[in-house]
């Protein structure tokens, strides 16, 4: 029996990022290349583009 998420083929390129600062997930990049940006409002880095 196959488990549904073994055909998944998307691969680790959808990972959310995670925030280096307070450990909660990022918004992914709005293009291609650009960095992400922590969403939690209590992190000191809330706002500012993630470096990569």
């Amino acid at each position: 029996m196959s488990d549904l998420w073994d055909d998944d083929d998307r691969g680790d390129a959808d990972d959310s990022p995670i925030c280096p600062a307070c450990g909660v997930s990022a918004l992914p990049p709005e293009a291609p290349g650009e960095p992400s940006m922590c969403e939690n409002p209590n992190c000191p880095a809330f706002g500012e583009l993630m470096s990569r």
